[in-house]
């Protein structure tokens, strides 16, 4: 076992020897200190042989306070070169020479132990024995095991950093020499009472020693580093030219190759870089970039080319080089963004802003030439994608985008402005109204189905003013379709005065609808929900305009101009918060069994967060959240009808009723019922009305009001206008009802006065 452990010994010493030898030739301060921690690292592994081997207690004695003098000055070596292997922190001379001066007092102290004992004494030398006993309090051992100890622990903390803190590529550099130095550290600790000759932390802080210059020089050497250079230069994917200060070619990669072909020798581009100087001749610099193309492969190819002159130090010319750079991706890229920015994805026709921009140049350019605006609209296309899905719904939007492309006009633009809605520019000799139509019942047959029916109808502005701006154009277009969305039998409208009016007329309405917002013009009206004896449960919130100037407006006036604008979530917020007032009032005046309903649109659900909105007015108002019921129509709650039914399942778990109103005058009503929870059905007065005299419809609608009570939902039938019609609905088990046979919608004050005697 000592002969063993002494080969494993030399045999460590030896490859320290070889590795001290080879960092001789590093000139560098990194190489310097792997230089001198190598020679110090030998001479310690020396010193241990000779400790282990001769066995004279004096000797011993000497060699010992060698052993842990050079450690000292092994641990500093190592901080010396650790400052630069992993550039941490920087050289702190004062902390180097104070560690220098206490190494050279503690190596004197250890030489000096060998005659004075202060530190420690050989007691005696067996087989595979060597005893010390330490004078503990001694103040170089003292002295000596805490430099050692605190040098260890900082080394310790800066590679486990370096690890914490590097990219993966360099973390085994510090890894591998953290986790020696830790475990060299944990077994000097363990091992430090031990007599045993085999002493395990010498031989890892000799293999630690051979990993530094491994490390440093081999992991990572320079030659490996000149090579993938040389072969990245040779494969890079930009090609690259070299002259020398002569002109004559002295390099080339392949891709110069591929871009001149195969036949192209190194006289060849001398002959190509001679004619370049020439034709330069005065306007040549040290740096120079330009543009060329080229045929590869049967494909025109685009490259940027640099061009750069380099010099010595002394400002004497070397080499002229060029770099070919590839840029043929780079342009079909813009290209193809450049596309996507001015085309719509879907159907390949121009966008609102490109068709905006593009129409207002062509009519400026053909000026003595008259334009139309033809804007087209589906009615009701969300119901296409409800119904049938959203392929189904974009295969109609592409199949007339298709019609639209086939037009046959050389002056023509094509857009798709929004969702379902195109813009065509075309020159009024090419219009042909018959065209126009039989486009339209092609559309129609090829999409027929019994479930929809595709209505696509369009508005036609001639272009008078051409300084107009392009989307006001389309507007007019607009208004002009919009006349006749609910006219089956005709799909074309043209622009014309009277609409202008009516456009005024709206966006008046846009203009002072945010004043009169804030002036408190806008006034609940209620119309009361009753029994059949006329005694009232509560009411339906409706809103008119007191309008300054023109008067009490009923909401036909400008519900739908701020619906369209997208202002109509403004004015529902406000009147919930009138509705919750009142309720707070009727609470504190004893009355709070009476409810308000209040209604929620289509674009209240993506606009503001109405759960939110309508939690808080319950907790400001501190009112019964039964008594502010919410009404949501068929159309708006197919809108989105997860996200919207979400939402709803969310209020009723707050405890909101939910009515259903004008239920019969969707597409999917009985379908609707079996997938939502609603606690009251409003029925649609038009579905009374078709109900009224029909034996069929009476049965479907007392169907209905059965189905309704089964599934635990309350009827509220509106739009009750004759006594008849009450008794009809009575004897079907209807106990609510709203309509004009009992009360038109009222003030607040007459609703107050007439049925809660306030």
């Amino acid at each position: 076992m000592k002969y063993m452990y002494g080969i494993m010994v030399i045999a460590e010493a030896f490859f320290i020897l070889l590795c001290a030898i080879k960092s001789t030739r590093k000139k560098e301060k990194l190489g310097r200190s792997v230089c001198i921690y190598e020679w110090v690292a030998l001479m310690c592994a020396v010193v241990f042989v000779l400790y282990n081997y001769i066995p004279v207690v004096w000797a011993a004695t000497l060699f010992k306070g060698l052993i842990l003098a050079m450690f000292d000055w092994l641990l500093i070596f190592l901080l010396f070169y650790t400052q630069y292997y992993t550039n941490v922190y920087g050289g702190i001379k004062t902390v180097k020479i104070a560690m220098c001066v206490f190494a050279v007092c503690d190596t004197v102290a250890f030489i000096a132990n060998t005659w004075n004992h202060k530190i420690f004494s050989v007691e005696f030398i067996k087989e595979n024995v060597i005893h010390i006993e330490f004078v503990k309090n001694s103040f170089w051992y003292q002295a000596h095991f805490l430099f050692s100890y605190a040098t260890i622990t900082l080394l310790i903390f800066i590679y486990f950093y370096m690890i914490v803190t590097s990219a993966r590529l360099y973390k085994l550099r510090y890894t591998v020499i953290a986790f020696t130095l830790l475990t060299g550290f944990l077994c000097d600790i363990a091992t430090i009472r031990l007599d045993c000759m085999y002493d395990v932390p010498m031989l890892i802080y000799g293999i630690m020693s051979v990993m530094i210059y491994y490390l440093t020089f081999i992991y990572v050497p320079n030659e490996l580093i000149e090579n993938m250079l040389s072969v990245i230069v040779k494969d890079m994917y930009n090609g690259i030219i070299c002259y020398d200060n002569k002109g004559r070619c002295v390099y080339f990669n392949e891709l110069i190759s591929d871009i001149y072909g195969d036949n192209y020798g190194y006289e060849d581009f001398e002959k190509i870089y001679a004619q370049w100087i020439n034709d330069t001749s005065r306007k040549r610099s040290d740096y120079m970039k330009f543009d060329s193309k080229f045929e590869i492969d049967g494909k025109t190819r685009y490259f940027d080319i640099s061009y750069k002159r380099i010099y010595d130090e002394k400002h004497r010319p070397l080499c002229d080089y060029f770099i070919y750079i590839d840029k043929t991706d780079m342009l079909q890229s813009l290209e193809r963004e450049k596309y996507k920015a001015t085309h719509d994805g879907l159907t390949g026709l121009l966008t609102r802003e490109q068709f905006f921009i593009d129409t207002h140049e062509l009519i400026n350019k053909y000026a003595g030439m008259k334009f139309c605006i033809i804007y087209s609209n589906i009615k009701d296309f969300k119901f296409v994608n409800e119904l049938f899905g959203i392929e189904k719904g974009d295969c109609v939007l592409k199949r007339q985008a298709q019609i639209i492309k086939e037009w046959k006009s050389d002056k023509m633009l094509s857009a798709r402005i929004q969702n379902d809605r195109f813009a065509m520019c075309i020159p009024k000799d090419d219009l042909c109204e018959d065209d126009l139509i039989e486009a339209v019942k092609m559309m129609q047959e090829e999409f027929a189905n019994t479930s929809f029916h595709l209505h696509l109808f369009i508005g036609i502005y001639e272009i008078s003013d051409r300084n107009e701006s392009v989307s006001i154009m389309c507007d007019k277009a607009n208004i002009a379709g919009d006349t006749i969305k609910d006219n089956y039998e005709s799909c074309i409208a043209y622009y014309d005065e009277h609409l202008l009016e009516i456009s005024i007329e709206e966006r008046r309405i846009i203009g002072e609808f945010d004043m009169a917002l804030e002036r408190k013009e806008f006034v609940m009206f209620l119309q009361p929900q009753v029994d059949c004896d006329g005694n009232a449960y509560g009411a339906e919130a409706l809103v008119r305009w007191q309008h300054p100037d023109r008067g009490l407006l009923t909401p036909q006036k400008f519900i739908e101009v701020l619906e369209k604008a997208g202002l109509i979530y403004k004015l529902d917020r406000y009147m919930w918060e009138r509705a919750a007032e009142k309720l707070s009032e009727w609470k504190k005046a004893g009355l709070e069994k009476y409810h308000i309903s209040v209604n929620i649109s289509t674009k209240d659900f993506f606009i503001i967060d109405v759960y939110e909105t309508f939690t808080q007015l319950i907790r400001k108002y501190d009112i019964n959240p039964e008594n502010l019921k919410l009404e949501i129509t068929e159309t708006a709650l197919m809108s989105d009808f997860e996200k919207n039914m979400e939402i709803l399942k969310r209020l009723q778990a707050y405890g909101f009723k939910i009515e259903i109103d004008d239920f019969g005058s969707g597409y999917s009503s009985l379908n609707m019922l079996k997938d939502i929870s609603a606690d009251v059905l409003k029925i649609d007065m038009g579905f009374l009305r078709a109900s009224e005299n029909e034996a069929k419809g009476q049965d479907i609608l007392e169907s209905i009001i059965s189905l309704a009570g089964k599934l635990g939902m309350e009827v509220i039938t509106e739009g009750v206008e004759k006594n008849s019609q009450l008794q009809m609905l009575k004897m079907m088990g209807c106990k609510i009802f709203q309509g004009f046979y009992f009360s038109r919608p009222i003030s607040v004050e007459e609703f107050e006065d007439k049925y809660l005697k306030i």
